[in-house]
């Protein structure tokens, strides 16, 4: 599917934040997705991402979450230091607040389907899409690739009982961040609570095992959780 692309500023209680925008080159209303982008910034990995979705039929934002210390930065895979600052300098609050301008920025997209916005991340992002699941407002599906500090003190499952959209979770059992025993806690109290949820674990997989651009990457796994992350948007977004 042909595809177009843009740069557009999404108004926040605290600035603008550059976001990416892909969609198919048609006049049709499409079903959208929020990509949130790993510690590193909205680079060609995640922008990659977000074009993948715009082929397979859906309207992608990938909001510019560093935004605050900079328009659209991006921090070598090497830098990790520079990276954990920039999202040690984030607050929940003020990230629901990013997801919540977005949500009303595609609200008012002519080529979004109203009523059926899902949102995924992965590493920093995929905590941020469970946060946003027990968060945000409107959302119909959430897809967490390995999210870390999602339990514990501080952690969104605190507040798990306010989840509305069914989640998948796609996790590596090799990964030290979610841990197994993280993944098994936060299915256990999803469960709990009664909340749609699904989790598929791969062996052999570690954290960031959907970046093609690292050491981390599974084809394998990667290929697997891509199939079944669009089977699962497919069926809760779907007009």
């Amino acid at each position: 599917m042909a595809v177009t692309h843009e740069t557009v500023d999404v108004q926040t209680p605290d600035g603008t934040m550059a976001t990416y925008l892909y969609r198919p080159d048609d006049d049709r209303p499409h079903p959208s997705v929020i990509v949130v982008q790993e510690i590193f910034g909205v680079n060609a990995n995640i922008r990659g991402i977000a074009q993948r979705f715009a082929e397979e039929g859906y309207v992608a934002a990938a909001p510019d979450i560093f935004y605050r210390s900079g328009r659209l930065l991006e921090v070598p895979y090497t830098d990790f230091d520079t990276a954990r600052g920039l999202m040690q300098s984030l607050t929940d609050g003020g990230l629901v607040n990013d997801l919540n301008a977005v949500m009303r920025y595609l609200q008012a997209y002519p080529h979004a389907l109203q009523g059926r916005t899902g949102i995924t991340g992965y590493c920093f992002g995929g905590r941020v899409s469970f946060l946003a699941a027990t968060a945000v407002e409107g959302l119909s599906a959430a897809a967490v690739y390995y999210g870390g500090r999602i339990v514990g003190e501080g952690g969104p499952l605190a507040n798990a009982a306010n989840i509305s959209a069914p989640i998948i979770g796609l996790f590596g059992n090799d990964d030290q961040n979610p841990t197994p025993d993280d993944v098994a806690a936060i299915g256990a109290e999803l469960t709990r609570l009664g909340k749609t949820h699904e989790f598929h674990a791969y062996d052999g997989a570690g954290h960031g095992f959907m970046c093609e651009d690292r050491g981390s990457w599974r084809a394998e796994a990667a290929t697997d959780a891509w199939d079944k992350t669009l089977a699962f948007f497919a069926k809760h977004l779907s007009a």
